[in-house]
């Protein structure tokens, strides 16, 4: 027998224990979901299950450890195709719609099998403000300069860059600070310090003289800020896009923010090494809206056939 997958699971069993009546559903303990990933031998998946099921609104987490699955809708990917969005298996959901089918750990269907369901925007969907990084970043940059605050330079503090690898490509670096590697608009850089082992504090900052350090707010979306910083600086990172036989690659320089990861993650495949950089599409009727989410990174691209 093939393994159970897990997120197909999770749907199933989110599904199972929220059911009400055909047009509603209640909340569901985790607990109750536990006992059901228990028992089909998948214990260990479930919190990884349940959290992409979130990430791609097909379910929400509510106060108490209680789940509840979000309405099915569709979400507009172009003319011939649409993502649709809902907590229900695959299987089940092939009952209603002939064409829908896997892409990534999301649905896709035709549109003209979906007429009757709700429509959510990408944008809506993806959470997306319209900006591109570059926009973002000189407006985040500019409210910034007003909020800063004298502070220490920390022992460890690193703040970004950028550098060329490979004679081609350009990739993220973190520098000492005063490194004529550091990547600053105004003045202003993105810095941080280290907070354990793994995890770091991200803040804007800037030298008012060579030793008057001036500290700004927190920023928590890190890597759009390095896409946009290197942008604004005409030192636009790389994406490097590879081709063969219908299916395309992805290698990104850093794992991307979380309105473009939102896609990736609905419509492609992971290496599961690469942290969140290396994606594998392998429907090519995808691809340009693929396309044109990464482009609001505002990178360079490198293509390898």
């Amino acid at each position: 027998m093939p393994a159970l997958d897990p997120l197909e699971f999770a749907r199933g069993a989110l599904c199972a224990a929220s059911f009400a009546a055909p047009d509603a559903a209640r909340e569901t303990h985790v607990a109750r979901l536990h006992n059901l990933f228990e028992q089909a031998g998948l214990a260990a998946s479930m919190t990884d299950a349940l959290k992409t099921m979130q990430f791609l609104r097909e379910a929400e987490p509510l106060d108490g450890g209680y789940w509840i699955p979000a309405p099915v809708r569709t979400v507009e990917l172009g003319a011939d195709c649409c993502l649709l969005v809902g907590p229900q298996p695959t299987p089940e959901l092939k009952r209603h719609f002939a064409s829908v089918r896997r892409a990534g750990s999301g649905r896709v269907t035709e549109p003209t099998e979906a007429v009757e369901l709700p429509r959510q925007s990408q944008a809506a969907w993806r959470g997306s403000d319209g900006s591109d990084a570059r926009t973002w970043t000189q407006s985040v940059v500019t409210s910034a300069l007003r909020q800063f605050a004298p502070s220490l330079v920390d022992e460890g503090l690193e703040v970004f860059g950028t550098r060329v690898w490979g004679g081609t490509r350009r990739e993220p670096v973190w520098v000492q600070p005063r490194s004529g590697a550091a990547c600053e608009w105004r003045g202003v850089g993105l810095f941080r310090g280290r907070t354990s082992a793994t995890r770091y504090r991200y803040f804007l900052g800037k030298f008012e003289t060579d030793t008057k350090f001036l500290e700004g707010h927190a920023i928590h979306d890190a890597a759009r800020l390095q896409f946009g910083l290197a942008a604004v600086q005409n030192q636009p990172l790389t994406i490097t896009i590879s081709a063969a036989s219908g299916v395309t690659s992805f290698s990104l320089p850093l794992a991307p923010p979380q309105t473009v990861r939102r896609l990736l993650v609905a419509l492609c495949d992971p290496d599961p090494r690469s942290f969140g950089r290396v994606w594998t599409l392998h429907e090519p009727t995808l691809l340009p809206v693929l396309l044109a989410a990464l482009r609001e990174l505002n990178c360079e691209t490198a293509h390898h056939e």
